[in-house]
């Protein structure tokens, strides 16, 4: 119960005062637009993280992730996390720069702030009813990581089976 009310005090003083930090918890990369739409992640020095929904109008809504999301981002250099309202995740300690390439092969440059990425890039329309979510396919997006001297580190496709960054 102590980490929804960290994380509910979080959210509203991240919304009103852009606040970066509280009892522990650490802003990450966004999407979209925290007045409106959009998905904010955050970490906690313990390694438990979290995934921020703000709409508009509403309070914050999250996910909380104990111990953190999953596996380390080790192998590919980056964890995909979320596709709305574009792509976000984390990144692990080597990468410096990482791009996502939508279906017509225009590369866009993500945010990084601390380990975790953010992504504004069309992925097509929202679904809005549960036939549409069951049915939704991910468009074929190309990611580009690079380490902190611009070596590429890999290159191919965003998603695999599980998200991950890691092949099966």
């Amino acid at each position: 119960m102590r980490k929804v009310e960290e994380l509910t005090e979080f959210g509203e003083l991240y919304r009103a005062s852009r606040a970066v930090s509280h009892r522990g918890w650490h802003a990450g990369a966004e999407l979209g637009d925290r007045d409106g739409d959009g998905t904010m992640l955050a970490y906690h020095d313990s390694g438990d993280e979290a995934e921020y929904v703000f709409r508009a109008g509403e309070r914050p809504l999250f996910n909380i992730m104990n111990g953190g999301h999953g596996s380390p981002p080790d192998r590919y250099g980056y964890r995909v996390w979320t596709l709305r309202p574009g792509v976000a995740g984390s990144v692990g300690p080597r990468v410096g720069r990482l791009e996502v390439a939508g279906t017509d092969g225009e590369a866009v440059a993500a945010d990084i702030v601390a380990h975790t990425f953010a992504v504004n890039i069309d992925i097509g329309p929202r679904p809005r009813t549960m036939d549409e979510i069951f049915e939704w396919r991910a468009p074929e997006l190309t990611v580009r990581v690079f380490d902190k001297g611009d070596a590429v580190l890999y290159e191919g496709p965003l998603l695999t089976e599980d998200w991950s960054g890691e092949r099966r």
